[in-house]
């Protein structure tokens, strides 16, 4: 098989394997190490896949170049560098164009969020809105916003108010919208890896409440808290009262994910820590673009051979031609 397009096919086959075994293996580790596994991975197979397409799609392009009769003019190595552009530049737009539908999405949302809170002052990066639904968002930013509604704070005990709070204050310190988005983004490259975005959304909620566990030093506490807000949000989305306000969808709510779920590994002893997993994944993760961008490097191959035999063949005419007569 063409080194291109092994470099163009695996991370397809790579992509699927991860998008079926990423989510049952983040479960067996801590999240904060399942959070990076699923981030890295996905990344890696995405990368890998726009420099794979990339070399397939110059290659392809190829034989037209190897047999068309250029000018000497035209250059030995014009062909080669202009292969090298193509090498470099597709991959590059392909992950512009998956940035910009998810960067804009985010954007729109992270503005109409705090444009609803405009005139609200914040103390000490929480806001609290008068508000009868029982929501508590991290809206990310440069200076990020912790908003609670009066709702939520009106059904917790003030032990569970704080985990509530130290579990939104765990994702803006982590930057956990970072890798939830870089994952959309890698799922935008290669679709086989549309399943990290719902694994990356519960890790991230899960590392949160391990953050929050330590912070109250209670796991039982920290695991009725939890069950307790996403009891009370549940209740609102059954119908029993309209939701007057949502948090837009990139912030990232305590009540979010299956709560049942959450609350039972709270209640569970910690998972391992999962490093070797973590340096396996990181490794791969390397590996694959790596081994892609031989596969582009041996596409530049093949286009600095065709410059070569046309420019042989071109100059062998014109000194033909300008042979002196006998």
């Amino acid at each position: 098989m063409n080194c291109w397009l092994l470099a163009a096919v695996l991370p397809w086959g790579v992509g699927a394997v991860v998008g079926l075994a990423g989510p049952r293996l983040a479960r067996r580790v801590h999240p904060a190490s399942a959070t990076w596994c699923l981030t890295l991975a996905a990344l890696g197979v995405a990368a890998a896949t726009a420099i794979g397409a990339a070399a397939a799609a110059v290659a392809l392009v190829r034989p037209a170049l190897w047999d068309a009769p250029l000018p000497a003019e035209f250059g030995l190595h014009t062909p080669g560098r202009v292969a090298t552009v193509l090498l470099f530049a597709l991959p590059l737009l392909a992950a512009l164009a998956a940035v910009i539908p998810v960067g804009w999405s985010a954007v729109n949302d992270l503005l109409a969020a705090k444009a609803s809170w405009r005139r609200a002052r914040p103390v000490d990066g929480v806001l609290i809105v008068d508000d009868p639904d029982p929501e508590a968002y991290a809206v990310p930013g440069r200076r990020g916003l912790v908003v609670m509604h009066t709702g939520l704070l009106a059904v917790l005990a003030p032990v569970e108010q704080e985990v509530v709070l130290a579990h939104e204050r765990s994702h803006l310190e982590r930057r956990h919208y970072v890798h939830v988005l870089l994952v959309r983004v890698a799922s935008w490259l290669n679709p086989l890896l549309r399943p990290l975005t719902a694994s990356i959304a519960e890790q991230v909620e899960r590392w949160a409440d391990e953050d929050a566990a330590q912070v109250v030093g209670d796991r039982t506490v920290a695991a009725r808290a939890i069950a307790k807000a996403a009891l009370a949000r549940s209740a609102v989305r059954s119908g029993r009262r309209p939701v007057a306000r949502r948090a837009p969808e990139p912030v990232l709510r305590a009540t979010a994910g299956d709560a049942t779920a959450r609350a039972t590994a709270l209640m569970s002893p910690p998972l391992p820590a999962g490093r070797p997993l973590l340096v396996v994944v990181a490794v791969l993760a390397l590996a694959l673009p790596i081994h892609s961008g031989w596969g582009a490097h041996a596409v530049e191959d093949l286009y600095q051979k065709a410059c070569e035999r046309i420019s042989q063949t071109v100059n062998g005419g014109v000194a033909h031609d300008d042979a002196p007569e006998r």
